[in-house]
């Protein structure tokens, strides 16, 4: 028997915490170093960015996992509407970030590369992957609100049950 620590849906929940806090990092970090000029902040950063990067697919995988074991009504209890709502939210929400955090992490492999072999275009790598980096954050936060409200109601935006014939408007 598997111990419930190790089934997708927790380790989802473990893991997908390692992108997201892991790119709130690197926009700061990136202009720390545009500002001061040091090469081990960019080599923070950019190893930092990278490390988000490549935890992406371990995240996607257990989360793909996961929907199909909450389809398959593996994991109980079930899920209400609208945490079913959230749940394809968030699935369609991760995907639309996957793409721009994998661009990052080539930034970063380039900034990386730069740093050790032509240190003058690290800077213009710095900006290029701030710039998608920030696109990157976003969506994953995005992903992240939304992935929150599949099994936590307090989370979820409160709704008017009033029906609309009695609300005064």
């Amino acid at each position: 028997m598997v111990p419930t620590f190790w089934q997708p849906e927790h380790l989802h929940v473990m893991l997908n915490h390692l992108p997201v806090t892991l790119f709130l990092l690197l926009a700061p970090l990136l202009a720390a170093g545009l500002i001061s000029r040091n090469p081990a902040v960019f080599a923070i950063a950019f190893s930092l960015g990278l490390l988000g990067d490549l935890a992406t697919p371990f995240v996607m995988q257990t989360g793909e996992r996961a929907y199909h074991r909450f389809n398959g009504a593996q994991i109980q209890p079930p899920l209400d509407d609208r945490g079913d709502i959230a749940m394809e939210m968030h699935e369609d929400a991760a995907e639309k970030a996957a793409p721009f955090i994998y661009i990052t992490g080539l930034g970063c492999i380039a900034g990386l590369v730069f740093l050790r072999w032509r240190p003058d275009w690290v800077r213009g790598c710095a900006w290029m992957v701030l710039l998608i980096s920030l696109a990157a954050t976003g969506l994953t936060l995005r992903a992240a609100v939304l992935g929150g409200q599949i099994r936590h109601p307090e989370f979820r935006p409160a709704i008017d049950e009033t029906p609309p014939h009695i609300r005064n408007e």
